[in-house]
């Protein structure tokens, strides 16, 4: 498995699905966060509604924004860990093997379709 599937691939995958699905879950919900987060690192100080509505909308615009970017690493790496048994065959070629790889797609693409109905 691991010839096919990397374990540095399969620990991004995971531990960025696990960063995606936690960003989006504070975008969604950003008020909980927020509250968790002051009553964790704040001293007991006078909140302001106006100030804690504009931080619930930040995060929420911050948090769909990240998470999407998570998101797009995360089906990146899983592309690279899905192709990365190609990738490798294909830097492994010989220079020799290229070319007579190249002919026969050469002579495969010239080669009447048999799928085709003749006409």
């Amino acid at each position: 498995m691991e010839e096919i599937f990397p374990l540095r691939y399969q620990i991004a995958c995971i531990v960025l699905t696990a960063l995606f699905v936690w960003s989006f879950s504070v975008a969604r919900e950003p008020r909980q966060w927020r509250r968790l987060f002051q009553s964790t690192f704040y001293r007991t100080e006078q909140f302001s509604v106006n100030k804690n509505k504009v931080i619930d909308e930040i995060l929420k615009t911050w948090g769909i924004r990240v998470a999407m970017l998570i998101l797009v690493v995360d089906v990146a790496c899983f592309v690279a860990m899905v192709t990365y048994k190609d990738r490798m065959h294909a830097r492994d070629m010989s220079a020799d093997d290229f070319y007579h790889l190249q002919e026969q797609n050469k002579i495969q693409q010239t080669a009447p379709d048999s799928r085709r109905p003749a006409p």
